[in-house]
């Protein structure tokens, strides 16, 4: 596998970026990138058309790379993973997701990637501000089964929350989802998915919900609930809504957490990146500060004593992470960077999707999400 990373803060310089990496000998076939809405991203779309690449990408809430000539957190760049792949081997494809629902838009996902290899491996972005994550999640293990593996994030815009985007090499979306999926005939593709934050109160009970919009807790209205509760204001949401998500108890599987995303001022209503169905008990829940980097330190090393060997790292890291650990936050992504020390790249998300070891996929908040992929010695 032969592959290149870059960063850049500018449309021009992300232009001079790709031309001076490439050459004769490297010829990109594929690219992933992850961007601010502070850069145009039709801009660099319309440059990409005209590479004829393929790629995958998604607007951000910060990004970052780590290789051997840079390890950066950045705010209001791009960074860019360019591949020369072997064709054939892997698919990209957007989907477009107006009018549907987010498990139709998944189960159309599971046919083509089922439909493209016998064994898929897939990476999956969609758009954060009108995706139920856990509803794509759903859709997509419909149709190829739960035991799939399967990694990736719901875009931001830089903590505005006002339009998120998925893009391919032709294509700019700002509702639906983009998946690139890898022959595990071919590649060795596996992760973990890790938080580290805790329940903070008592057990609280979803008495009226649709989906992922929350209407009343304990039987009270939930807006009023979630402020009284947490001592916050109209103005401090959404944004401080990431900070303090709903912690989904689940009865025989791991727990998960929730993050609010909008709210409904009119019907008192929380909007969350992912369903939170009726009479689901919950706890609100925060983070327990520094010691998440020390918990998140050791789950890497976990993984990575059963896993010494990548070609590529992708991180899909909850913005909340970010706002809870501030510039600390690059302690618990240089652990990954210094155990490989291969190229990583990725950015802050509003919501994370992931296998944690053999478990199977989920939609998170708040959660270190990393994938390593590796071509395996037969592929030509």
């Amino acid at each position: 596998m032969r592959l290149k990373t870059f960063h850049t803060d500018t449309f021009t310089g992300f232009c001079q970026a790709w031309d001076e990496q490439t050459s004769e000998s490297f010829q990109p076939n594929s690219a992933i990138i992850f961007s601010s809405v502070d850069i145009d991203l039709q801009d660099v779309v319309s440059f990409l058309t005209r590479k004829k690449v393929h790629v995958f990408g998604c607007s951000s809430c910060g990004e970052f790379l780590y290789n051997d000539q840079n390890q950066s957190i950045t705010d209001g760049g791009l960074v860019c993973l360019m591949m020369d792949l072997v064709p054939g081997t892997f698919a990209i494809k957007l989907f477009g997701g107006q009018g549907q629902t987010s498990y139709v838009l998944g189960n159309k996902i599971g046919k083509w990637a089922g439909e493209v290899f016998k064994k898929p491996a897939i990476l999956i972005l969609g758009s954060g501000l009108d995706t139920d994550g856990e509803q794509l999640v759903r859709g997509i293990q419909h149709l190829t089964g739960n035991e799939i593996t399967m990694f990736g994030g719901l875009a931001g815009d830089d903590a505005r929350f006002k339009e998120t985007y998925v893009f391919s090499e032709t294509t700019l979306e700002n509702y639906g989802a983009i998946a690139m999926v890898f022959d595990t005939a071919h590649y060795e593709v596996n992760g973990i998915a890790t938080s580290g934050w805790v329940s903070i109160g008592t057990d609280k009970i979803i008495t009226h919900s649709e989906g992922n919009v929350v209407y009343t807790i304990d039987g009270q209205p939930a807006l009023d609930v979630y402020k009284q509760y947490l001592n916050v204001r109209d103005t401090d949401l959404p944004e401080i809504g990431v900070e303090y998500p709903l912690l989904i108890k689940k009865p025989g599987a791991q727990d998960v957490l929730r993050a609010v995303v909008n709210v409904d001022i009119e019907k008192k209503a929380l909007i969350f990146a992912g369903t939170v169905p009726n009479g689901t008990v919950a706890t609100f829940s925060s983070s327990p500060g520094f010691e998440i980097i020390e918990y998140t330190r050791n789950k890497v090393n976990e993984f990575y004593e059963k896993n010494r060997e990548t070609d590529i790292l992708i991180l899909f890291s909850g913005m909340a992470r970010h706002n809870a650990l501030g510039p600390s936050i690059s302690e618990e992504i240089d652990e990954a960077w210094q155990n490989w020390l291969k190229p990583l790249i990725g950015f802050f998300t509003y919501g994370e999707i992931g296998n944690n070891y053999n478990a199977a996929c989920d939609f998170h908040n708040e959660t270190f999400t990393m994938v390593s992929i590796k071509q395996k010695p037969d592929v030509a």
